[in-house]
């Protein structure tokens, strides 16, 4: 035992020693024996304090550590696990859908066939999933080693890879040692080469006895080479079966030529005169290019001319020919694929794939295209060659033939040409790609001549060919009258390309370069950008003529061709300023041709603003009737702001007369829409003629004057006649008809024609109005009717005096002639009462607002007009006599229009001038007023007025307490009283210190005569 214990513990120490030093780092094996009464812990210690630093556990950087392979152990648990649950939910499925016999003892203990098999399941998948586990197990516990286990595979991997490096260099070495033995060069015979260099001879050298050729004279070689031609000529004649595509030959130079064009020129002669003995082969020259000018010496004219001697013998000039013509057709595929070989090193690189099938070559071009692939095949192909003599049967004759395949199917209707003289296939790929793009452009010509636009040749369509470059064939498609696009198609991808570039094109031309099938489906792409090109056209237009674009309202495309249409491909929605938030006009554009609409919006989807629509629903929608059909009759250009506003005037009279007819049919009120000649907007438009209602309790309009209208007729005609272009208001004409001649006799003599005028002849009574577009006119119609009916009835009011001229503003006229005429002007506010005003220096100045305030009352202008004639004398004795005072001497307070006092300063005095009537007549009473604040009155005038109370003068008589006027003597009463004051002397001002009270005891008292007015 202590011998095996030193002997192994020798082993170990031979191991260590033994050892390899891997770059420097020293390893070392460590046999650690542990001690089953150590805990976990100190064996632990003990093995940390064995191994020291620089061991096996800090692997050298030049030693990688492997990581890739590796799985977590959780992952794999986590599968186990839900495996597991899969497979004992898919055995519980299974063993519910057994069937068991019904059994009156326990089910433990049922001996039945399907408890038996229930069984045996769950007791093959407990077994199968515990030997699974167990697995696991084995595995976990492996991988408590797994730091130790990785470091040996790293350790591992670098010795394998150190063991590859080492037997490659032994193999290198090896093979290095047989190439070299080749290259070995024997020994120099200096003595053979110094006697050659030296004597020109060497002894040990053999000789073999060869004689130097004899000269040939020129006259002989001359005469010989001519019976060569004369036996040729013979031979060919009479005793050679020539081919027919040998019949091009030539005889000189005792030699003959055979020219087979496009292909290969051949020399042959003869050896003796025999005429049966064979032709031999000279020289071969190729006739087509590109190739060398003759074969160079070498393996390939030494095989090429006993191959032809060979033939030469056995069959003849059919047998040479045969060879040399297939050599040919080689040669000629060989060039193509060379020049292939070039295309796809140069730009050809990624659209270009070459394939050799036999004596064939497959071109697969516009590879980078979706769809059908298209390819070219050229190679060798047979065809029957009818004979001219009779001896000889058809044969088939090979030839370099093409197939074209477009989109997988083969052309046949196309003709395609190779010029075999000079070959080229770039050549020829262009010719059958030109032909492809011309099939494309074609298809999609035709496509777009079946619709509308392009049939009628409203849009012109240009299709150019070429077969030769691919560059110069396109398609001019024109997409409105000012602008056009061309379709080409770039030779080497195959992609379709738009001029002039522009951002909206490009758009069109990525969605053309990913069609599978572009014959057929560009004609929709470029009816789609017709379409977007044509909306771009009108938003800028309406943009710049003052319209507002909703570029945020979007359709769905079922949507869209359900209310316009199931050509429609575009739209645009826009709106004027004036316009009603749920009216919009609408411009649609398809193949057919471009119409305008106006759409309504529901009212829980109206817009304000154009950054803010969620998705509008579109309630109604109705075309608006243009001059032509077509793309908007533009026929001089870019659409322009006459035709703008020819569209505007059409689409808002069409969106008045249905708001009109809504809100009739709301109101209930009887209408028709008649065709009329005389509409003023293109295209015409029908007038909508409304029977108004008899007036029965409250009125139909908010003015009560429409009760009070004189007799007309009950039909009123409502027209659109256009839009006010100071605010974009649309304008409407009414008109109503009144049977009172004389009247209508008034009204001609003095209308103002802006807002109303009235036929001389019909009794035709006219005016027009403006409101929104959007909002119904009928609320603004029987304003109308109602301003129509007051102005009759104060021009009625007036018509005894001179009437200048009137409108539904106003009405002026001239109440008073003389040596100057007094005009008064009545103004009929919108939302207010009428106003009277007059002009500068008429002396009814002084009570305007008061004669204003009574014109608003229930039969007010009888009263204002009788007003004005029964104050004018007073107001004019008003205006002389206080141009004879100064501002601080008199005063003349108007208390009311019936009622006004006249305060004079030096001397004080007061005086009252009251209307009052006796006996249904007017008459003004002036009597002294009582100063409010005790004021006493100066005695003087005192007593002057009340000596004039016993006067009696002209127009006027005294009746105490004071004097009686007429309205004419009122003038001359108010004259005499203001002479009083003339000629009495004017008194002291008050003392200094008594002015301030004085003027507040004046404020007081002018703010004691204050009267408020009703």
């Amino acid at each position: 035992m202590a011998d095996y214990k030193s002997a192994h513990r020798g082993a170990d120490r031979t191991q260590e020693d033994v050892f390899p030093v891997i770059n420097g780092y020293l390893g070392e094996i460590v046999e650690h024996r542990s001690n089953g009464n150590m805990t976990a812990a100190e064996q632990s210690k003990a093995s940390s304090s064995m191994f020291p630093k620089n061991t096996l556990e800090q692997l050298p950087p030049e030693i990688a550590h492997i990581t890739e392979g590796y799985l977590p152990l959780s992952q794999l648990v986590i599968r186990l696990v839900q495996e597991t649950f899969n497979g004992m939910t898919e055995v519980i499925n299974q063993m519910s859908e057994m069937q068991m016999p019904q059994t009156n003892g326990s089910i433990l203990v049922n001996p039945s066939q399907g408890n038996v098999q229930k069984k045996v399941r769950l007791l093959e998948f407990a077994q199968d999933r515990k030997a699974r586990f167990i697995k696991i197990l084995v595995l976990s516990q492996w991988s408590r080693r797994a730091e130790s286990i990785s470091k040996v595979i790293d350790l591992k991997a670098w010795l394998d890879v150190q063991r590859g490096l080492y037997d490659g260099a032994c193999s290198w070495i090896g093979e290095l040692k047989r190439i070299m033995a080749l290259e070995r060069m024997p020994n120099p015979d200096l003595k053979t080469a110094l006697e050659a260099l030296s004597l020109g001879k060497a002894p040990g050298l053999p000789d073999l006895g060869y004689m130097p050729p004899k000269q040939v004279p020129p006259q002989h070689l001359l005469k010989a080479l001519r019976g060569i031609n004369t036996q040729l000529t013979i031979r060919l004649r009479l005793h050679e079966t020539i081919p027919q595509f040998l019949k091009d030959y030539s005889i000189f130079d005792g030699r003959v030529t055979f020219r087979v064009p496009d292909e290969f020129e051949v020399d042959l002669s003869i050896a003796d005169e025999n005429a049966s003995s064979q032709l031999y082969f000279i020289d071969f020259r190729f006739a087509f290019s590109p190739t060398p000018a003759e074969i160079p010496q070498g393996r390939l004219r030494d095989d090429l001319e006993a191959r032809a001697n060979i033939l030469l013998g056995h069959g003849g000039l059919r047998g040479c020919y045969h060879f040399l013509h297939d050599f040919v057709l080689s040669h000629k595929l060989n060039t193509f694929r060379q020049q292939l070989h070039h295309m796809v090193q140069g730009r050809w690189s990624e659209h270009l794939k070459v394939e050799a099938v036999h004596r064939s070559l497959v071109i697969h071009y516009w590879i980078t295209r979706p769809g059908a692939k298209s390819w070219i095949e050229v190679g060798i192909r047979r065809r029957k060659i009818k004979r001219s003599s009779w001896l000889h049967e058809d044969e088939d004759e090979p030839h370099i033939g093409i197939r074209w395949f477009r989109a997988g199917k083969e052309v046949t209707d196309v003709p395609l040409t190779i010029n075999l003289g000079h070959l080229s296939i770039e050549a020829l790929m262009k010719q059958i790609i030109s032909s492809h793009t011309n099939a494309i452009f074609k298809e999609t010509r035709t496509r777009l001549r079946e619709v509308h636009l392009y049939s009628k040749k409203t849009l012109r369509l240009r299709h150019t060919r070429s077969s030769v470059e691919t560059t110069a064939s396109s398609l001019s498609v024109q997409l409105t009258i000012s602008q056009s696009c061309t379709v080409i198609q770039e030779p080497v991808s195959g992609r379709l390309v738009l001029l002039p570039p522009s951002s909206l094109y490009s758009r069109t031309e990525r969605d053309l370069n990913i069609l599978v099938a572009p014959e057929k489906t560009a004609s929709a792409c470029i009816a789609n950008l017709r379409s977007a090109v044509t909306c771009e056209e009108v938003e800028r237009a309406l943009r710049c003529y003052g319209w507002t674009v909703f570029s945020s309202i979007q359709l769905n495309q079922d949507k869209a061709k359900h209310l316009f249409g199931h050509d429609t491909l575009g739209v645009g929605f826009f709106r004027q300023k004036s316009w009603d938030s749920q009216w919009l006009l609408t411009f649609t554009t398809s193949l057919e041709g471009d119409s305008w609409w106006i759409v309504k919006l529901d009212n829980r989807s109206s817009i304000g603003d154009p950054t803010a629509i969620p998705g509008p629903s579109i309630q109604v929608a109705f075309k608006v009737p243009t001059a032509a059909d077509g793309i908007m009759s533009r026929e001089l250009g870019e659409i322009s702001y006459p035709e703008v506003s020819r569209i505007e005037r059409a689409a808002a009279g069409m969106i008045s007369q249905y708001t009109d007819s809504g809100q009739l049919a709301l109101r209930r009120i009887p209408y028709r829409l008649i065709k009329t000649c005389a509409s003023t907007v293109s295209p015409a438009l029908p007038a909508l003629y409304v029977r108004l209602p008899k007036p029965q309790g409250q009125p139909v309009s908010r003015s009560d004057d429409f009760a009070t209208m004189p007799p007309t007729s009950q039909v009123v005609r409502l027209s659109f006649i256009g839009i006010d272009e100071s605010d974009f208001y649309a304008n409407h004409l009414v008109v109503v008809q009144t049977s009172c001649v004389t009247l209508r006799s008034r009204l001609l003599e003095s209308m103002d024609g802006e807002f109303v005028a009235c036929h001389p002849t019909s009794g035709a009574f006219v005016f027009r109005f403006k409101n929104p577009v959007g909002r119904s006119a009928i609320p603004g119609l029987l304003d109308g009717l109602a301003k129509v009916q007051r102005l009759i009835r104060y021009v009625t009011a007036v018509q005894a005096l001179n009437v200048h001229k009137f409108s539904l503003r106003h009405v002026e006229f001239t109440y008073s002639t003389g040596p100057q005429d007094l005009r008064a002007k009545i103004t009929f506010e919108n939302d207010g009462p009428p106003r009277i005003s007059f002009d500068n220096g008429n002396p009814h100045l002084r009570i305007q607002d008061q004669l204003t305030v009574l014109l608003g009352r229930q039969d007010g202008l009888r009263h204002v007009i009788l007003l004005l004639s029964v104050t004018l004398p007073l107001m004019r004795a008003f205006a002389n006599v206080e141009t004879l005072h100064a501002d601080d001497e008199m005063s003349i307070l108007s208390r009311s229009v019936e009622w006004y006092q006249l305060r004079y300063n030096h001397p004080s005095a007061r005086f009252n001038v009251r209307l009052r009537r006796r006996r249904e007549i007017c008459m003004w009473f002036v009597e002294e007023a009582s100063s409010a604040d005790g004021e006493q009155p100066d005695t003087r005038a005192h007593e002057q007025f009340h000596n004039m109370i016993d006067e009696k003068g002209e127009g006027w008589n005294g009746l105490s307490p004071g004097i009686v006027a007429t309205v004419d003597g009122v003038e001359t009463l108010l004259q005499k009283i203001d002479g009083l004051f003339q000629h009495l002397p004017v008194t002291e001002p008050a003392p200094a210190a008594n002015v301030q009270d004085h003027k507040a005891q004046k404020r007081k008292q002018e703010d004691d005569d204050v009267v408020v007015l009703d």
